[in-house]
């Protein structure tokens, strides 16, 4: 368990610290399968890559990056779960806070399932 929270905490820092991309090239396999809202899953770290990057395109500025609560469990003792406030502005100027909850299943230290949750509309 001290290896996922280790592992948690440094993925959680590059996030809050705008290094979205470089988080998720360092902790996610190869065959993750990332599922949003409850949506078809997407498999594959490349298809998730284009997913993420089309969703990066949206923001011209993260303002804040706000952990409220993590938790580990699981009967493996190998799920994440985090909730975030991400403050962040559009091209436009627009702001808006992104409520979401991320759960995520590790397995050799990456990411292997990633469940997102998001709290309302999330489009700008």
């Amino acid at each position: 368990m001290t290896k996922i929270k280790n592992n948690v905490e440094k993925l959680n820092i590059l996030i809050k610290g705008g290094k979205i991309m470089e988080a998720f090239e360092k902790y996610y396999g190869e065959e993750v399968i990332i599922q949003v809202n409850g949506n078809h899953p997407i498999t594959g770290k490349e298809q998730n890559r284009k997913r993420e990057m089309i969703f990066l395109q949206e923001i011209e500025k993260l303002n804040s990056a706000e952990i409220k609560s993590v938790t580990f469990g699981g009967i493996d003792d190998n799920v994440s779960v985090t909730e975030w406030a991400i403050n962040i502005e559009n091209k436009d100027g627009e702001k808006k806070i992104i409520y979401r909850v991320n759960v995520q299943h590790w397995k050799d230290d990456k990411i292997i399932n990633e469940k997102l949750y998001f709290c309302g509309d999330q489009k700008f």
